[in-house]
């Protein structure tokens, strides 16, 4: 997964556009509701699931998008499956 910082863009490893990052509520993980699975918690303000990206692999957060592309995600500058990039796909 790539992470574009200014842009606030996040990628596949393969460059496929898959979502622009931005909350109003600008949530912490903290503040957020436990669901059933460790993956995602609810937002109780906007009533939404967020999913942590650390725990997704490009396919299944590809998939996950595909199906509702609304979903909120929390992504980590320090996660292992993140490369951080400023380069634009213009």
């Amino acid at each position: 997964m790539q992470y574009n910082p200014i842009t606030q863009e996040l990628y596949t490893d393969t460059g496929t556009f898959l979502k622009k990052l931005h909350c109003p509520l600008a949530k912490r993980w903290e503040q957020l509701d436990p669901m059933s699975t460790a993956q995602a918690k609810t937002c109780s303000t906007c009533d939404k699931a967020v999913y942590d990206t650390s725990l997704l692999e490009d396919s299944a957060l590809q998939e996950l998008l595909q199906n509702a592309s609304d979903t909120c995600l929390k992504v980590d500058l320090n996660q292992q499956n993140l490369t951080i990039t400023y380069a634009t796909n213009e």
